[in-house]
C-alpha cells in the first residue's frame, strides 16, 4: 500500500471511531482466551459493564420548567471467563474503558407553571445499604429541588473583588 492510501484508512478509521464509538468497542470473544476444543467443551464468557464514574454537568432548562443535566458515564468492560465445570477462569480480561454522554431530565414543567421532579417510568426508589450490601453510587435518580439551585458566585472570587 501507498502512503496516501494507509494514511486515508487510518484518518477514516479515527473519524468512524469518533463517529460511532459503540461500534469501535470491542466485545468479548472467546476466541480470544480459550482454543476451539475448550469451547466446544463448554467454555464460556460473560461481559459485564461496570459503571466506574459518573458525572453530571450543571442543570439547564429547556423550554418553561424542563431542567436536564448531561450525564457522563464512563464503563469498565470486564470480561469474565469460565471452564465447562463453571469456574472462573483466570483468563479473564478487562476492555479499555467506553465513556458515554446522556441527556437526563431531571425536572418537568407542571401545567400551571413551575417545576417538580421527574421520575422515570418504571424508577423504584434506592434502598438504603444494608450491612451486607452497599448500593453503587451510580445510575441515581435526581434527589435535588426543582427548579435546581442557581449555582453561587465562587467565593475566592468574590474575596478577590475589591471592595466599594
Amino acid at each position: 500500500m501507498t502512503k496516501t492510501i494507509r494514511t486515508t484508512v487510518v484518518v477514516a478509521a479515527l473519524i468512524a471511531s469518533a463517529a460511532f464509538p459503540s461500534a469501535a468497542r470491542a466485545a468479548c470473544y472467546m476466541e480470544a482466551v480459550a482454543s476451539a476444543q475448550e469451547i466446544a467443551e463448554g467454555w464460556t464468557i460473560h461481559e459485564d459493564l461496570r459503571i466506574v464514574n459518573e458525572v453530571d454537568s450543571a442543570p439547564y432548562e429547556q423550554g418553561a420548567g424542563n431542567w436536564f443535566v448531561d450525564r457522563e458515564t464512563t464503563t469498565l468492560p470486564f470480561c469474565s471467563v469460565f471452564d465447562d465445570l463453571g469456574g472462573y477462569s483466570l483468563r479473564s480480561y478487562m476492555l479499555p474503558k467506553v465513556v458515554t454522554t446522556s441527556r437526563v431530565q431531571i425536572c418537568k414543567a407542571k401545567p400551571d407553571g413551575g417545576s417538580e421532579a421527574f421520575v422515570a417510568p418504571g424508577t423504584t426508589p434506592r434502598p438504603d445499604p444494608t450491612a451486607h450490601e452497599v448500593y453503587s453510587p451510580y445510575n441515581r435518580p435526581y434527589t435535588g429541588s426543582c427548579p435546581p439551585s442557581r449555582p453561587t458566585a465562587n467565593p475566592v472570587e468574590r474575596a478577590k473583588r475589591p471592595k466599594g
